[in-house]
C-alpha cells in the first residue's frame, strides 16, 4: 500500500484547494508535492528518505517564492504565520498572506503525507476518506475554497483505494472482510451526502481545469480564464484563476492606477464600444498636449513621469498609462474611441501624463446636473437588466441624497458591506449583473464595477467602465511598484458636472488614491496605500475569501518579498524545475532498480515454490493438488503430522513473498532456503524408502 501511486494522488486532491486558492504562479507543481514526497519512499535508508523530503520541500518553496530562499526567511515566515494563527479567529485566517504561509503549507503537506503513507488497511482508508471529505467541505464553507473538483477527485481516488485494499485483504487468510457493515455504510454516506447537498445547493460555475497550469498554457496559445489583461478581458461572465506572474514594474514616485482602455456599451455579459472609431500614429516624444484630451475638467493637476519595464514572457502590446497621457518615449498607435494605445514589441517605455487632483469636499457639493448629449451612450442599460437594479439603487441612495459623488459613495458602501469578493462567480446566460446582485452575491472587480455602473446609470448619472491594473505592490529592491497578472483590475468613471470623469473604485478593499501636491512633487519615500473598505454601517462586511486575499495581498505585505527581475526570476524558476526533474529521475531510477531487484528475488521464491510443487507430485503422485502455500501446508501435514514445525514457517514465508508488498529480508531468504532443503531431504528419503 505504501508503494501505491494512488496514495500520492489522493493526498494531492486534498492539498489542491489550498494551493489553488493561494494565487501561486506555479500552483500546479505545488499541488504535486505529495507525489514528489512519495518518490522518497524508494530510498531504502531512512536518512536518504528524509534528505529527499527536505530537498523537495525546499525546491517547492523556492518555486513558490521565485527565489533561492535563505533559512532565516523561512524562520521569519513561520513566526509570522504562527502569530497570526493565534491572534486571528479561524474564519479570519484568509487574511494571512498565502505567500508568507507557504512554508506552513508545505510543512502541513509533509505531516499529511506522513499520515497517508501509513494508510495500509481498510479501516485507515475509510478514516482518511471521511476526514478528507470533512476538511474539503469545511474549507469551502468557512473560507470559500473551491470544492467541486477536489471533492470529486478525492472521492474517486478514495473509493478506488477502498476497492484495492478490500481485494488485497480478501486474499489474505484470516482477514475478516465480511463484518464491515458499519464501515461500508459510512463510505456510502460519505459519497451520497455531498451529492445530495450538491443537487440541493445553487449552481456554481464549473472548475476551469486549464487554470491548473495558470500562466503556462498561454505559452501554447490556449485562452485560459486566469487573471491578467489580454484577449477576452471585456467578457465578465466567468470565474477566474489567480495568476501571480509578474507583468511589469512601474518606476513612479507614488502608486497609480494603470489604465489600458475604457468602454461604454454593456450587453449583459461583456463590454464593448459602439460607433465609429479612428486611429492615429503618435510619434515618440510628443508634446505637452494630452494625446487623448483630458477626461477631467479644471486646473488641479499634477505632472507624472513614470518608466514602465516589462517583466512578462512576452513584450507589451498595449501601453499602460495614468491620467491623461501627454507623451510616450516610443511611437504608438492611438485608438480614440477606447483610449487604447498600442505599441507591439515594446519592452520598456517612459510615459508623461497629467493626473487630476480631486478634493472630496468639493466633489460632495457638485450636483448631478444635466448630462451632455455626447454622453448618451454612457446612460444606456442592457435590455436584459432587471428593473430591480434601479429599484435597489434608489432604495440604497434614498430620497435626501444630492450630488453624484455622494450617490457613488453610498452605492460603493452598499456593495462593500453586502457582497463578497471571490474569483468564483455565478454565471448567467442573459445578464451577469442580475445574477451578481440578486443570486450569487459574490464576484471580483468586473462584477462589482459593472453592477456599480448599472446602478449609477439607472439613477441618470453617466458612467463608464475602465480596465487596466491597480497600483501593485512597492518592492524596494526593484525601486518601483511590481504589477502582477493578479493585479489586473477594472473600475468605473462617473461624470460630474464641472469635474468631468471622476474615477471611482467600487470593489471592496480598494479605493482610488487621492494624491497631494507634496507627494507628487517631492522625493519622499513612496508608500503603498492601504485599501481598507469603508466601515460597515448597514451590515457587517463578510470575511473575504482566500481568493480575495490573494488579490488583496497588499493588505498584509509579505515579510519576504518575491524578488523579480526580467531574467533572473525565470532562471531561478527554471533551475528549481530542473532540480525537481533531476530528483524525480533519480527516484525513478531507484524505483526501477528496486523493482527489478524485487522481481529477481521473487523469481527465486517462485522457483522454490515450483520445485516444491514438483517434489510433492513426485512423492505423492500426479493427483497431488495445492493451489496456494496454505493448501500445500495442510496437505503435507495431513501426510506427515510431525513436520508441522517445519512446514508452517515455510508457508508463512511463501505468503509473505507472494502477498506482502515487501521482499523477503536476507535472513528470511536464508531461513526459507534452509526449510526448503529440509523438506526436500525428507521427500528424497521418503522416495528411497518406498523403492526399497
Amino acid at each position: 500500500m505504501k508503494r501505491s501511486p494512488l496514495l500520492g494522488l489522493w493526498a494531492c486532491a486534498l492539498l489542491w484547494p489550498f494551493v489553488h486558492s493561494g494565487g501561486y504562479p506555479d500552483a500546479f507543481f505545488l499541488s504535486l508535492t505529495p507525489v514528489l514526497l512519495q518518490a522518497g519512499d524508494q530510498w531504502l535508508h531512512w536518512s536518504l528518505r528524509y534528505l529527499h523530503w527536505s530537498v523537495v520541500l525546499y525546491l517547492e518553496l523556492c518555486l513558490a517564492w521565485g527565489r533561492w530562499v535563505p533559512l532565516g526567511a523561512i524562520d521569519a515566515a513561520f513566526h509570522g504565520v504562527v502569530h497570526q494563527l493565534l491572534t486571528l479567529s479561524p474564519s479570519q485566517w484568509t487574511q494571512i498572506s498565502a505567500h508568507v504561509a507557504t512554508p506552513f503549507v508545505l510543512l502541513g503537506c509533509l505531516v499529511g503525507w506522513g499520515i497517508f503513507r501509513v494508510c495500509d488497511n481498510y479501516r485507515r482508508v475509510v478514516a482518511l476518506l471521511v476526514i478528507g471529505v470533512v476538511m474539503i467541505c469545511v474549507g469551502h464553507a468557512l473560507w470559500n475554497l473551491p470544492a467541486e473538483f477536489a471533492l470529486a477527485s478525492y472521492l474517486t481516488i478514495g473509493l478506488a483505494l477502498l476497492v484495492w485494499v478490500h481485494r488485497r485483504e480478501f486474499t489474505r487468510a484470516g482477514a475478516d472482510v465480511n463484518q464491515r457493515g458499519v464501515l461500508n455504510t459510512l463510505s456510502v454516506l460519505v459519497v451520497l451526502i455531498p451529492v445530495i447537498v450538491g443537487f440541493e445547493a445553487p449552481s456554481h460555475p464549473p472548475v476551469n481545469l486549464g487554470g491548473l497550469l495558470s500562466g503556462y498554457l498561454t505559452a501554447f496559445g490556449t485562452n485560459t480564464a486566469t487573471t491578467g489583461y489580454g484577449a477576452g478581458v471585456t467578457e465578465i461572465d466567468h470565474s477566474l484563476v489567480p495568476n501571480q506572474a509578474p507583468v511589469f514594474v512601474a518606476h513612479a514616485n507614488a502608486p497609480y492606477y494603470w489604465q489600458a482602455a475604457t468602454y461604454t456599451t454593456f450587453n449583459g455579459l461583456s463590454w464593448s464600444n459602439r460607433g465609429p472609431s479612428s486611429t492615429f500614429e503618435q510619434l515618440a516624444g510628443g508634446s505637452d498636449v494630452p494625446i487623448l484630451g483630458p477626461y477631467f475638467e479644471g486646473s488641479h493637476t499634477v505632472r507624472v513621469n513614470a518608466t514602465i519595464t516589462d517583466l512578462a514572457r512576452r513584450p507589451f502590446t498595449s501601453l499602460f498609462y495614468t491620467g491623461a497621457p501627454l507623451k510616450f518615449s516610443l511611437t504608438s498607435i492611438v485608438h480614440t474611441r477606447s483610449g487604447r494605445i498600442l505599441a507591439p514589441g515594446a519592452r520598456s517605455y517612459t510615459v508623461s501624463a497629467l493626473e487630476p487632483l480631486y478634493s472630496p469636499g468639493s466633489l460632495d457639493t457638485r450636483g448631478v446636473g444635466v448630462a451632455p448629449q455626447g454622453l448618451r451612450a454612457d446612460l444606456e442599460l442592457p435590455a436584459g437588466l432587471s428593473p430591480r437594479v434601479g429599484e435597489l439603487a434608489r432604495r440604497v441612495v434614498g430620497a435626501g441624497t444630492s450630488g453624484a459623488f455622494n450617490v457613488a459613495m453610498m452605492i460603493k458602501h452598499y456593495l462593500d458591506t453586502h457582497y463578497r469578493y471571490s474569483y468564483q462567480v455565478h454565471t448567467s446566460t442573459s445578464d451577469i449583473v442580475n445574477e451578481f446582485l440578486f443570486v450569487g452575491h459574490q464576484g471580483y472587480c468586473d462584477q462589482f464595477s459593472t453592477a456599480f455602473i448599472m446602478m449609477m446609470r439607472s439613477l441618470g448619472i453617466p458612467s463608464r467602465w475602465v480596465v487596466g491594473y491597480d497600483p501593485g505592490t512597492y518592492v524596494k529592491s526593484l525601486g518601483g511598484y511590481l504589477i502582477r497578472q493578479v493585479d489586473a483590475h477594472s473600475w468605473a468613471q462617473i461624470w460630474i458636472q464641472g469635474d468631468g470623469w471622476v474615477p471611482v473604485d467600487p470593489t471592496p478593499g480598494f479605493h482610488f488614491p487621492h494624491y497631494s501636491t507634496v507627494a507628487a512633487t517631492t522625493n519622499v519615500s513612496p508608500s503603498r496605500p492601504s485599501p481598507t473598505p469603508t466601515s460597515p454601517v448597514v451590515a457587517p462586511a463578510p470575511a473575504p475569501s482566500l481568493n480575495a486575499q490573494a488579490h488583496l495581498r497588499k493588505v498584509s505585505a509579505p515579510t519576504v518579498s518575491r524578488r523579480t527581475t526580467q531574467h533572473g526570476s525565470s532562471n531561478v524558476v527554471s533551475e528549481e524545475l530542473a532540480g525537481i526533474g533531476v530528483l524525480l529521475l533519480v527516484s525513478g531510477a531507484i524505483a526501477v532498480w528496486q523493482w527489478r531487484r524485487r522481481s529477481s528475488l521473487l523469481r527465486d521464491t517462485v522457483k522454490q515454490w515450483a520445485d516444491l510443487q514438483r517434489l510433492s507430485r513426485r512423492s505423492f503422485g500426479p493427483n497431488w493438488r495445492s493451489d496456494s502455500p496454505r493448501e500445500w501446508g495442510e496437505s503435507w501435514t495431513n501426510q506427515f503430522p510431525h513436520d508441522t514445525a517445519i512446514v508452517w514457517p515455510l508457508v508463512r514465508l511463501f505468503e509473505t513473498a507472494f502477498y506482502a508488498e515487501r521482499s523477503l529480508t536476507p535472513e528470511q531468504r536464508l531461513e526459507a532456503r534452509r526449510l526448503w532443503r529440509t523438506i526436500r531431504g525428507r521427500a528424497r528419503r521418503l522416495r528411497q524408502s518406498r523403492r526399497t
